[in-house]
């Protein structure tokens, strides 16, 4: 029986990772120097392995990190205004209320942009526990995040479900040995999985959180 969903956030609850993406390309485009798109990818789901600014400001080493900073998130803000979950999350959530089932919450982020995030879109209340990069020594697509939470919870991991967009996030459910449900984004969706996915959805109005559980279910029963 489950007993905790687990939720990534960015590009999963939120789809702060083709804002963020977004920004960074128009950021780049207006200084007409090409953005290190492949690095980008690689690093979605995980900390950042590479320095998006580094080329900026290899080109332009008269313009200070701080100010290059503050240009990009006022991009990455406008992006923002108005916009709202994803597709069927807040449904997810609520469902899982009725249920009975506890929500938690593993990000590669820190806490201070989850924080922002999730009180900008009012959804905090959910969670009945949040676990971030500031929490673990590593962050996907190592296990510790995963890990955490089921050590907070006392359950073994056959009694949580992960709901994840990204390949590191995949692989961190993986290792942590908890069955993973991908909805990828319009930033994750042509990126490789790996094949041991335990189901994927377009969007969460593909399938209600029930049919999910039923369906995931039905697979652990069947091995």
């Amino acid at each position: 029986m489950v007993k905790v969903l687990i939720f990534d956030f960015d590009g999963l609850i939120f789809d702060t990772e083709t804002y963020d993406l977004e920004a960074f390309q128009n950021l780049y485009t207006k200084y007409k120097v090409d953005f290190p798109l492949e690095e980008w990818m690689n690093s979605i789901g995980s900390s950042l392995q590479f320095d998006p600014y580094e080329r900026l400001l290899v080109n332009f080493p008269e313009i200070s990190r701080d100010d290059i900073r503050t240009e990009r998130s006022n991009l990455y803000q406008k992006l923002l205004e108005g916009k709202s979950p994803r597709e069927g999350v807040e449904e997810y959530l609520k469902r899982a209320k009725q249920l009975g089932i506890s929500i938690a919450l593993a990000s590669s982020s820190t806490r201070s942009w989850i924080d922002f995030h999730m009180n900008k879109l009012g959804i905090i209340s959910y969670f009945d526990y949040i676990c971030t990069s500031d929490d673990v020594e590593k962050v996907k697509p190592e296990p510790d995040l995963y890990k955490k939470v089921l050590s907070y919870f006392e359950i073994s991991p056959m009694e949580a479900v992960v709901f994840e967009d990204s390949p590191n996030g995949l692989l961190a459910s993986i290792r942590a040995e908890i069955p993973c449900v991908i909805v990828p984004n319009e930033t994750t969706k042509l990126l490789k999985f790996d094949e041991r996915v335990s189901l994927r959805l377009n969007s969460k109005l593909d399938m209600t959180l029930d049919r999910v559980l039923e369906v995931l279910s039905l697979n652990n029963t069947s091995v």
